[in-house]
């Protein structure tokens, strides 16, 4: 196993430490286990012993060390005290119905086992989800602009390898043992089982671990490729694309059947060529055993429990090899979901709460970029408590990233961002988030009821808030008139509803938890005149004596602002108000020349 498989390895025994009482459990069930089937030849060699007339034995082995298949039986005789059997059918009988006994219990341990090794995959396995959820929910937003959805989600599957590997080796050595002790030449063949199936597992180890990875992650294509074209469904119909997403789905699923057949082709071979294997090395021992026993150096009764012995080992080999190939499919899943335990968040939680918003926020000197050209170079502003300020300029400019940086999306390549004072750094996420309502440019809303929506993310909020709320965002009357009232579930990122509506929904949001920020991103950009109208009287309601930073698409917002932040190429041309802009601001002239053309041509500028 290589070193990156030990590491994987060792991570998920390091997963499993909360469940260790009931691994320890396992294991002593799984060992019980191979007591019992350690007992299955011991019980067959007396049986063996009277059915071919051999009977009793009296001489008894001295010791362990003289234990050997010739002898096993007249060592269970003298074990349970029999010195003589009157009736060997009897005795057979007897023995038999031990032996099946013997059989039943071990049936009902491996059953055991077999739940137990359930209760610990699914507790652990959901363990595991449920950490990589929260985990991944606790990452940076920059590490879900660079990871596609579908890649995210990843199934860990075990299976009862556990007690196989672990029992198998002891039982081996065991059989091994009296087989050695028997006939040190029959060996030969047991040796040669050996290493014709770690030549097996050693051939197919490496080509199952690769194709077992390349296999998840067409999987993950797969599920990235469904997700989009179905979120994006409007635009696919919308372009007559239906054809193109077939065809491009086509060509992954082709690539999709190519690796799955590899990787089914190595890893179903693995049945056949142990079964070659078996045959040959059975063939082996029997050619072997007759010899011996054509020669007088093996007795009837050991020459069939030699063949008895013989198969156990064979069978205990190939559930070994079996294991062993499992695990590398089991590590090639593991490691993709330890990698994104590895993922550590860019932005960091600081260890103050905070819990209310008295003076201002600021941004003092902030410079940012993805990892490239400089998105915001030495930006300065400050957003004093009541005022509405209003963030302006051409596209590229810098004002989503600036919103960003101020709800904590990211922090600065340099420079900082300032809450009261406080660099934002030193604050929990969480609780400084709470304190925006954020209305984004294109809302998206849970598959769930309107009611759910409004109060998603708050809780204890009661429906008169949620209505309140709604009748300020001009939403409660739309909400009135559907069928199920607020109950109304809205669809995937709120498809049932028209994109107002989905957008009032989400200022309803934003403001239900009555929050001391407002931060509005162009929420009006991509509607219809109606639809942009009552939003926009949402707006003006809502943001009305509320600290409130918006990046505007609306003149009248612009207008109204308290201050106006100009931007160009990520610097801070100019702050002002309207009149003070248009006479010494070319970006803000030329934009109130392009954006507001229409709305002066109407006199509502």
């Amino acid at each position: 196993m290589t070193n990156r498989g030990m590491r994987t390895l060792g991570w998920l025994l390091g997963r499993l430490r909360p469940y260790w009482p009931k691994v320890a459990l396992l294991i002593g069930v799984s060992y019980a286990a191979t007591l019992l089937a350690g007992l299955l030849p011991v019980l067959m060699a007396p049986i063996l012993d009277l059915a071919l007339g051999r009977g009793v034995q009296a001489a008894a082995p001295a010791g362990l060390g003289g234990l050997s298949l010739n002898n096993l039986g007249a060592t269970f005789f003298h074990a349970v005290g029999i010195e003589r059997v009157a009736s060997p059918f009897k005795g057979v009988v007897v023995l038999c119905l031990l032996y099946v006994a013997v059989g039943w219990l071990k049936a009902i341990v491996d059953f055991a086992s077999y739940i137990l090794t359930l209760w610990i995959r699914t507790r652990a396995g959901a363990a595991m989800q449920r950490d990589l959820f929260q985990h991944l929910l606790g990452l940076s937003m920059g590490f879900f602009t660079r990871q596609r959805t579908g890649e995210l989600v990843s199934r860990l599957e075990t299976d009862t390898i556990v007690g196989t590997v672990l029992t198998a080796p002891l039982l081996i050595m065991f059989y091994g043992y009296l087989l050695v002790r028997t006939s040190p030449l029959l060996v030969i063949a047991a040796v040669a089982a050996a290493l014709l199936h770690w030549g097996v597992t050693s051939t197919i180890r490496n080509p199952i671990h690769r194709f077992a990875a390349s296999q998840l992650e067409i999987f993950a294509e797969l599920a990235t490729r469904f997700q989009e074209a179905f979120l994006s469904i409007r635009v696919v119909k919308s372009l007559g694309a239906e054809a193109f997403e077939f065809k491009r789905l086509a060509r992954l699923l082709d690539e999709s059947l190519r690796r799955h057949l590899r990787f089914g082709a190595y890893k179903h071979a693995e049945d056949p060529a142990r079964a070659a294997v078996n045959v040959f090395v059975e063939a082996a021992i029997l050619s072997l055993a007759a010899w011996e026993l054509l020669a007088g150096r093996l007795a009837v009764p050991t020459f069939f429990l030699f063949l008895y012995v013989g198969r156990a080992v064979i069978t205990q080999l190939g559930l070994l090899g079996n294991a062993y190939t499992q695990m590398q499919t089991i590590l090639a899943a593991s490691t993709r979901v330890e990698q994104l335990f590895a993922e550590q968040p860019q932005v960091r939680d600081g260890a103050e709460t905070i819990n209310g918003f008295r003076d201002r926020l600021a941004l003092h000197d902030v410079t940012f970029d993805y990892g490239g050209e400089p998105v915001l170079e030495r930006a300065s502003l400050e957003v004093v408590r009541g005022e509405i300020v209003a963030l302006v300029g051409p596209s590229g400019s810098g004002k989503s990233t600036l919103a960003d940086l101020l709800l904590r999306f990211y922090d600065p390549s340099s420079g900082t961002v300032t809450i009261d004072g406080r660099d934002l750094r030193t604050l929990r996420q969480d609780s400084y988030r709470r304190l925006f309502g954020v209305v984004p440019q294109e809302a998206l809303l849970m598959n769930a009821s309107i009611s759910d929506n409004i109060a998603y993310g708050r809780e204890h909020v009661t429906h008169a808030a949620i209505e309140q709320a709604a009748r300020i965002a001009n939403a409660h009357e739309f909400i009135s008139e559907l069928p199920d009232g607020y109950d109304t579930v809205v669809g995937d990122r709120g498809v049932r509803l028209s994109g107002g509506q989905r957008q009032r929904v989400a200022i309803a949001r934003a403001i239900v938890a009555q929050p001391p920020i407002l931060l509005l991103d162009e929420a009006t950009s991509a509607l219809d005149s109606e639809s942009e109208r009552l939003v926009q009287q949402a707006i003006d309601r809502v943001i009305a004596g509320r600290t409130s930073v918006v990046i505007a698409h609306r003149l009248s917002t612009v207008m109204h602002a308290d201050r106006i932040v100009v931007l160009q190429r990520g610097r801070v041309e100019a702050i002002g108000r309207h009149a003070e802009l248009m006479a010494t601001s070319p970006t803000y002239q030329q934009l109130c020349r392009l954006q507001f053309a229409e709305a002066e041509a109407l006199g509502r500028y």
